[in-house]
């Protein structure tokens, strides 16, 4: 460590870490953890140096933030070079001295390390918690009022994470097959609680970021959707036109009836996995993804036998469920969306999701320049999202949008595009 980080550790230290240190053993004195923050406003310049140096700021940045937090203090500690010491041990070894309320603190956190030993499935949720943040609180409230009773919701998060599905599952029938409770993994419970809270730490992205518990009920679904878990699965749902289906029982009479009707129909998720097999119906093997609501109707309008989907410009579960049943009945599917860099995005994850079977159509530089909207501007953000993958087919059209820092949408061009579709797809 330099002169500035070993000014941290000597307890003959700094009259600025001394003055910090008494106050960090107040607020854990006061709070009974690592919580609370310490104001700055009786710090002289020199005394917030050594401070300011820890974070990486600026005096003047720490004294324009006005007080120091003690999780933020003990997430800085968790990284190099420092090693993970954490605020308690360091404060400890500071002043040579235990501090008097972390006695079932520290017992708790050998409870903890033993939980990570069995369930290694959640050691990071578990070193997390065994931190004692204030964010944790209610979870090491909950250890002190039983531990048999919250080492067995341990048991059975271990166990949801073990078997976390590939594919969409109700939350009602995952959580009868953890606990033999439908209702147990609501976020209404304390172990649907405790649930949604492994989820956030699996998804985090750095271990340094607090665990967020989602806020609102869309949230909750976001967070759970994309492991798989849905609270219901009637809202979930794709549009499709002139597609058949079957079930393992058989043809399904209804996908049958749309294409001979030359009805479209909204499929939810909750109908997409009872499906055996979709396919064309047509003898054209391809199935056309419209990325776009209104050019979907429009070319519907014109080429009424076209096999297509509609993703209203975002994706559902029951649209994936879908493709993997294309794919596996060696289905070409062909995307058609604006060139927009979120319809690009989406585009290049088809492509990344279906190598063999996935193109895109009418997303080319020529086709751009036909229908590029000169009067809307791509925004700082916009631009960024082009560089989120990388794949060679559309690389030359995201460097002439990037320059030209203009979308282009294909509804103005929609009879050109229909006058070709119709050629193939004539009654």
């Amino acid at each position: 460590m330099n002169d500035g980080e070993d000014i941290l550790f000597n307890n003959q230290s700094h009259p600025g870490i001394d003055k910090l240190y008494e106050s960090f053993k107040k607020e854990i004195n006061k709070h009974g953890g690592i919580k609370g923050y310490v104001r700055l406003t009786a710090f002289t310049d020199d005394e917030l140096e050594p401070i300011a140096h820890f974070f990486n700021l600026s005096v003047e940045s720490l004294r324009q933030k006005g007080r120091v937090g003690l999780e933020a203090f003990d997430r800085v500690l968790d990284k190099a070079p420092y090693n993970g010491i954490g605020l308690l041990k360091l404060l400890e070894t500071y002043f040579d001295e235990p501090l008097l309320t972390y006695s079932a603190v520290e017992e708790r956190r050998d409870y903890l390390k033993g939980l990570e030993e069995t369930f290694s499935l959640l050691k990071d949720w578990l070193a997390y918690v065994r931190r004692h943040t204030s964010d944790t609180k209610w979870i090491h409230d909950l250890i002190k009022q039983s531990p048999n009773d919250f080492e067995q919701m341990v048991l059975y998060l271990s166990e949801g994470i073990r078997l976390l599905p590939s594919r969409p599952v109700r939350l009602s029938v995952f959580s009868q097959i953890i606990t033999l409770n439908p209702d147990a993994f609501q976020s209404t419970t304390t172990l649907g609680q405790l649930w949604l809270h492994v989820l956030a730490e699996t998804r985090r992205l750095h271990a340094i970021e607090p665990i967020a518990l989602p806020e609102t009920k869309q949230a909750e679904d976001d967070l759970l959707q994309s492991f798989n878990l849905y609270r219901e699965d009637i809202t979930d749902a794709v549009t499709v036109a002139n597609l058949f289906a079957e079930t393992p029982r058989g043809y399904h009479l209804m996908w049958e009836a749309a294409v001979h009707s030359r009805s479209i129909m909204t499929v939810p998720l909750r109908e997409m996995v009872k499906l055996s097999a979709v396919y064309p119906a047509h003898q054209r093997s391809i199935v056309w993804v419209i990325d776009n609501p209104e050019l979907f109707t429009r070319i519907l309008d014109e080429v009424p036998t076209i096999p297509m989907i509609c993703l209203q410009e975002k994706w559902s579960c029951a649209a994936w469920e879908v493709f993997d049943r294309l794919e596996a009945e060696a289905v070409e599917m062909r995307f058609v969306g604006d060139l927009t860099p979120e319809s690009i995005v989406r585009a290049e994850e088809l492509l990344m999701h279906y190598p063999k079977k996935a193109k895109t159509w009418q997303m080319t530089v020529d086709t751009y320049l036909k229908a590029i909207d000169e009067s809307n501007h791509l925004s700082k953000e916009e631009k960024n999202l082009l560089d989120k993958h990388h794949l060679d087919d559309l690389a030359c059209l995201k460097d002439e949008m990037k320059d030209r820092g203009h979308p282009a949408y294909l509804m103005s061009i929609v009879d050109e595009l229909i006058s070709e579709l119709a050629y193939y797809y004539r009654d």
